[in-house]
């Protein structure tokens, strides 16, 4: 269960559609579901995001991903 609450599509206001619809292609995750709470935040988060995943390979990207999953005991 999540401590903080998603705000799901049909629930966001129309400053949270506007980015789920134009940067996420009407999908967003759960970690920007929950960053949805302060629209401000999802939308400097969002640019930051994509740019750690340009500047690594692949491979390393996955790893740091899953490696940082482990360490939080994140089993999602």
């Amino acid at each position: 269960m999540a401590r903080v609450a998603y705000i799901e599509p049909e629930q966001a206001s129309s400053e949270v559609k506007e980015v789920y619809e134009q940067k996420l292609k009407g999908k967003p995750g759960n970690i920007q579901k929950a960053l949805a709470q302060r629209p401000e935040i999802l939308k400097t988060f969002l640019p930051f995001y994509a740019s750690v995943g340009r500047s690594l390979g692949h491979k390393l990207y996955e790893l740091i991903y899953i490696r940082v999953s482990m360490l939080n005991r994140c089993h999602y």
